[in-house]
């Protein structure tokens, strides 16, 4: 019997413990079959793997037993609350979770994946295998605009799960473009899927997802705000998810960067959309231009859709048969960087 959802989350309540030593002892559970019928028992078995260094870094007065009871509470709470509220929890442990996110990695060539997804909406689309991240600037221009809103709509219409993070401008009209053709849209945001919806000019299109047969997807449970640093955490799992990426328009130092190195770094077609004219000399588009130069991103115009969609579905068929032929291994890391 694998390790469970509510025990997972009682073991990232407790204090000094977070992703990658919660990982380490979740596979632990699972490899050795370890049985936690009660909070002794799980007192009992972080004392022992603290003693034999499965885990490291933890407070240096230990765990007492009042720490396992409250982090077994709070643990309650927030499968209580998310019931409530409609929210489904899938563990890394769970058959549901998504393929795409069990073996991500970030610029370390370090696995990233997330421990637990929160989710509302229509979650048979998790392993949708057509997805496509759809990305870019906050401030698109009027050319951005109408590029963003026609390409989100043909890859809707393929059939594409249109993946992005629910900010104002590019990802708005990702989203947008797949609800206008009756597609699925999937939404990643950076906090507990009980909080005001940020930014919250975008509340109604979150509410149209769901209305639309779509998913809000959070790594973080109920009851956790908004902070700066999670809305580039959430940018891994966007382009994660998907099988590919498309840049509608982005500036050199945007904060669509953070996905397009997660595309390239988990070698991932990434596409990027080719502006003429005027356009060229916008800052919004000089993102594009200088990852079309640098041959990181394939170029992306209305007259080679074909093509876009002959790579993505190689990429996908390849990627398929490796899985495969490779046996699943559990999440590694090492656990004393």
């Amino acid at each position: 019997m694998e390790i469970s959802a509510e025990q997972i989350i009682t073991l990232l309540q407790l204090p000094g413990i977070g992703n990658i030593k919660v990982f380490a002892l979740a596979n632990y559970i699972n490899e050795h079959k370890v049985i936690l019928n009660s909070e002794i028992d799980t007192l009992d078995f972080l004392k022992r793997c603290i003693a034999e260094k499965i885990i490291k870094g933890t407070p240096k007065e230990g765990y007492k037993i009042s720490d396992v009871i409250n982090a077994s509470n709070s643990s309650k709470r927030i499968i209580n609350e998310s019931n409530h509220q409609n929210i489904k929890i899938i563990s890394y442990y769970d058959s549901e979770y998504p393929e795409n996110l069990r073996n991500i990695i970030n610029s370390d060539n370090k696995q990233c994946s997330p421990l637990m997804l929160y989710i509302k909406g229509n979650t048979g689309y998790l392993s949708n295998p057509k997805g496509i991240a759809i990305i870019g600037t906050r401030e698109p221009t009027s050319e951005g605009k109408q590029a963003g809103a026609y390409f989100s709509e043909i890859f809707a219409e393929k059939g594409y799960n249109i993946i992005s993070g629910l900010a104002i401008g590019c990802d708005t009209l990702a989203h947008q473009g797949a609800l206008n053709k009756k597609g699925i849209t999937t939404a990643f945001l950076a906090h507990g899927l009980d909080q005001k919806i940020y930014p919250k000019e975008n509340t109604k299109l979150a509410e149209q997802i769901i209305d639309g047969g779509g998913m809000l997807i959070s790594e973080y449970p109920v009851g956790t705000q908004l902070m700066t640093n999670r809305l580039v955490e959430r940018d891994r799992l966007q382009s994660g998810l998907a099988n590919a990426t498309l840049v509608i328009q982005t500036g050199i130092k945007g904060g669509t960067m953070h996905a397009v190195n997660a595309t390239l770094t988990n070698k991932k077609p990434l596409f990027a959309i080719q502006f003429k004219g005027d356009s060229l000399m916008h800052d919004k588009v000089q993102g594009n231009i200088k990852l079309i130069n640098e041959g990181k991103a394939n170029v992306l115009n209305s007259g080679n859709l074909n093509d876009a969609f002959s790579i993505i579905e190689n990429y996908i068929n390849t990627k398929t048969k490796q899985t495969n032929n490779t046996t699943q291994k559990p999440f590694q890391l090492n656990l004393f960087d």
